[in-house]
């Protein structure tokens, strides 16, 4: 029981933040976020789908206005830059990369959950138990009290 309560009090701090201003504060943050990603829509599906002029502007001579990049790639930085640039922009490495990062959020979730309701449990134990000795050590030193007189 001593263990338990030692760990409720070193484990459980209080957030310095209400939980419903978090919570509302965690849905602004998505929002923003969703706003965020709408916004760069137009932006990205012009650079990949409008074909640039050609003849005027950085662009002038491309099909597509992402070539700078590649180009870029090739031409101003060291030729091993350019093939680890390539690896890593791969289908094949990026998807399985974004598969682990959203399991790592879904784990990482279902684990902070599970710690919440543990120490729930934890403080409705030494509340009982707080509650126990109240009562037996409140009734002990009541009957004191009255046998005294």
């Amino acid at each position: 029981m001593y263990l338990q309560c030692w760990a409720v009090m070193c484990c459980n701090v209080p957030q310095e933040r209400v939980f419903k201003a978090s919570r509302s504060n965690n849905f602004y943050m998505a929002m923003l976020l969703f706003i965020l990603f709408l916004s760069t829509l137009p932006a990205v599906y012009t650079i990949v789908s409008i074909p640039p002029s050609f003849d005027c502007g950085p662009f002038s001579g491309k099909t597509r206005m992402f070539e700078v990049i590649s180009e870029t790639l090739e031409h101003d930085f060291p030729s091993w830059f350019g093939k680890v640039f390539g690896y890593a922009s791969n289908p094949g490495l990026i998807l399985p990369f974004i598969l682990l990062m959203v399991l790592s959020i879904y784990y990482l979730n279902a684990t902070s959950k599970s710690y919440k309701e543990a120490n729930l449990e934890l403080k409705k134990k030494l509340q009982s138990v707080r509650n126990r000795e109240l009562l037996v050590f409140g009734f002990t030193k009541y009957q004191r009290s009255c046998s005294g007189h």
